[in-house]
């Protein structure tokens, strides 16, 4: 007796087709982080639940360079991939999965080496639904006893309901600005009380995440202010037309 053996299913396998509210894009990181104003800045302009959000980061050494320390906790998944590098901690195409709570700097060996670098990029899996929280933790240098701990709700937009015609603002950047000014604020915020240390102030203006912020406001103005401009125009060519 012959036995039939049935081919097994073949099963499909395809990518779905865009959403129209979000057409594909492409950005060389090298190009994006040659105009970038911030670190962690978003490469794409989707930062809304379910997104995934590429955010680039680029370091160099200065002779007076100090970029201080602090720690991220995080709800949600980041992936770090290592474009180029040289006198880092980190290396060229390494990649690999940060902790929920992960240290953050320069990354740099010695950060006053003009020739040491690391562009890199951290992408962020926005949650599809529920709760997203952060923080932004500072401890001291000297015995590393926590100084603050800035939490903050990170909890992206559903899908579709940024405004085509604004710019979102990422979140864990507005959270990290927050964080800093907070700790800078006043020098008891800095004055340790487990060792009696006096921290120095975060150096906030280096990391750019301010500038950031006050660009995203700016640029947000800007296009309500020519829509409002648009609508005057074509509301006098409809008046004059009747």
């Amino acid at each position: 007796m012959t036995t039939l053996i049935q081919p097994a299913r073949e099963i499909q396998r395809r990518i779905p087709l865009p959403r129209e509210d979000r057409p594909p894009l492409k950005v060389n990181i090298f190009e994006k982080m040659q105009a970038g104003n911030c670190q962690l800045i978003p490469m794409f302009p989707y930062e809304d639940a379910d997104s995934l959000v590429p955010a680039g980061a680029i370091f160099r050494g200065e002779p007076d360079a100090e970029f201080g320390q602090f720690f991220h906790f995080n709800t949600v998944d980041e992936v770090a991939q290592v474009f180029g590098a040289s006198g880092a901690l980190l290396q060229t195409g390494q990649i690999y999965a940060t902790q929920p709570l992960h240290g953050v700097n320069s990354f740099l060996k010695d950060p006053r080496n003009p020739d040491n670098f690391l562009v890199i990029a951290v992408t962020q899996h926005q949650r599809a639904a529920g709760p997203q929280n952060e923080a932004v933790i500072f401890r001291c240098a000297k015995c590393h006893e926590v100084l603050e701990r800035y939490e903050y709700d990170a909890q992206p937009a559903p899908r579709g309901m940024h405004p085509r015609n604004g710019v979102p603002l990422f979140t864990t950047l507005q959270g990290s600005v927050d964080a800093a000014e907070t700790l800078n604020e006043h020098e008891t915020n800095r004055h340790c009380a487990n060792c009696g240390h006096d921290n120095p102030t975060f150096p906030l203006e280096r990391w750019g995440w301010k500038q950031y912020v006050q660009q995203t406001r700016t640029v947000n103005d800007a296009r309500h202010a020519l829509d409002a401009a648009a609508a005057e125009v074509l509301g006098a060519a409809e008046a004059g037309g009747h």
